[in-house]
């Protein structure tokens, strides 16, 4: 077997197993916080849900083009397997956090150490046909759609069961196994690292240096870094959203109690995205190499845009559950793509960093996106929380997002895809 391919197929379960434990409750997250800490506030509850479910990934914007610069010098492999342990750690500690500042101190360090999606894409996609890999970076979205699917069902029958402080004790056992299964099966030979008498934070910044003098790159970072606002000031909200709306009729007629229906509910909300990605991601992988990533990119915004648009005049959970899983119809696509069009302008040797500075972006979208989302949601200054408004914001920032890709797609630099 090929060395990319017998990475691609150590990746594949690691990045299944993490996704599986993060999904297991990050969708319930506002719901645990209201429980644990005895919140009775909207508003203050709003302030806390999207302070603790946003700082995870705002520090690990900062943090990872740190780690994606020492995976491109001591090893992609290495960066992985650290990341999910440092998962592992801090998810199991979080449930011993006395107050809402504890536990946002435990999502803060678990940020600055995680990182595992840029290494691990790294990883599988090195040495592989730069033709294919958009369908290679889309089936390792499929197996990080895969986990997300199973994290919110699973989730909902052990907080049934064990209640919700169980759910950081399975999130940190799937991230250990993910971490064995990448130092059992990985392969890697060990970057040849800086030239003689140059320092790694010289390197380093000679090598973003290098990545953002490319125009296209450049302008690519800041679009992503809008799209993925739009879509993420929403996700911290998702449960109390459908707990306005009410739990859906079948699954509150087969669940024991008012609580699992609304938990399922929730699963339900955040599974159509799982599906939605094995579905379509390896579809919007085959578009990228046949049509290119940025004009898929702009396509994508632009159908997020009028779904997201649609979704704030909802009057029931049936309507509200059709157009989530359009919208993950869209959203899909779009890491996929926007690691294939970094991917195109970017050498072996500098991927990783390429690769963590993309899902800086991400992660900055969904670290600021529930900040934003919580004022603009809370600004009325009375105790009424307005979910809808959150999806016409959302709905600009896309729009916004897909106009910037169709100009830098026609523009001189970005004719190439």
């Amino acid at each position: 077997m090929e060395p990319w391919r017998r990475n691609f197929h150590a990746v594949w379960p690691s990045l299944f197993a993490t996704s599986m434990g993060l999904m297991a409750f990050l969708p319930v997250l506002a719901l645990y916080v209201e429980e644990r800490f005895a919140i009775t506030d909207k508003q203050e509850l709003a302030f806390w849900s999207a302070l603790i479910y946003g700082i995870a990934p705002f520090s690990a914007a900062i943090a990872g083009p740190v780690w994606g610069a020492l995976g491109d010098q001591l090893g992609k492999k290495p960066m992985a397997i650290r990341a999910n342990l440092a998962i592992a750690l801090t998810t199991a500690l979080m449930p011993l956090a006395p107050s809402p500042m504890w536990l946002l101190v435990m999502r803060a360090i678990q940020g600055v150490l995680a990182g595992y999606v840029a290494p691990a894409m790294a990883l599988a996609s090195h040495g592989a046909p730069r033709e294919v890999h958009g369908i290679v970076i889309a089936r390792l979205q499929v197996a990080m759609a895969a986990g997300s699917f199973l994290g919110p069902l699973v989730g909902a029958e052990i907080t049934h069961w064990w209640g919700r402080s169980a759910l950081f004790w399975v999130t940190s056992v799937m991230t250990s196994l993910a971490a064995l299964q990448l130092h059992w099966n990985a392969r890697e030979e060990r970057p040849a690292g800086n030239a003689p008498g140059v320092s790694f934070l010289g390197a380093m910044g000679q090598s973003c240096t290098a990545l953002l003098a490319n125009r296209v790159f450049a302008w690519l970072l800041v679009l992503v870094l809008l799209l993925r606002l739009g879509q993420n000031m929403l996700e911290p909200f998702i449960a109390l959203f459908v707990r306005e709306l009410g739990p859906q009729p079948w699954l509150a007629a087969c669940s024991a109690t008012p609580e699992l229906a609304l938990d399922r509910t929730v699963g339900l909300a955040f599974a159509v995205l799982a599906v939605a990605q094995w579905v379509f991601t390896p579809m919007w992988g085959r578009l990228a190499d046949r049509f290119g990533p940025l004009r898929c990119l702009a396509v994508l915004g632009l159908g997020l845009a009028a779904i997201l648009f649609g979704t704030a005049t909802v009057g029931s959970i049936d309507q509200y559950l059709i157009l989530r899983t359009a919208a993950a119809c869209m959203m899909a696509g779009s890491m996929t793509l926007a690691y294939a069009a970094a991917s195109k302008r970017v050498d072996d040797g500098s991927r990783t960093l390429a690769f963590s500075l993309i899902q800086s972006c991400m992660q900055l979208g969904f670290g600021l996106g529930p900040q934003l989302g919580a004022w603009i949601a809370v600004r009325g200054g009375d105790e009424h929380v307005d979910f809808r408004q959150l999806f016409v914001a959302a709905a600009a920032l896309c729009l916004v997002a897909a106009v910037g890709m169709f100009v830098l797609r026609w523009s001189h630099a970005g004719r190439r895809g």
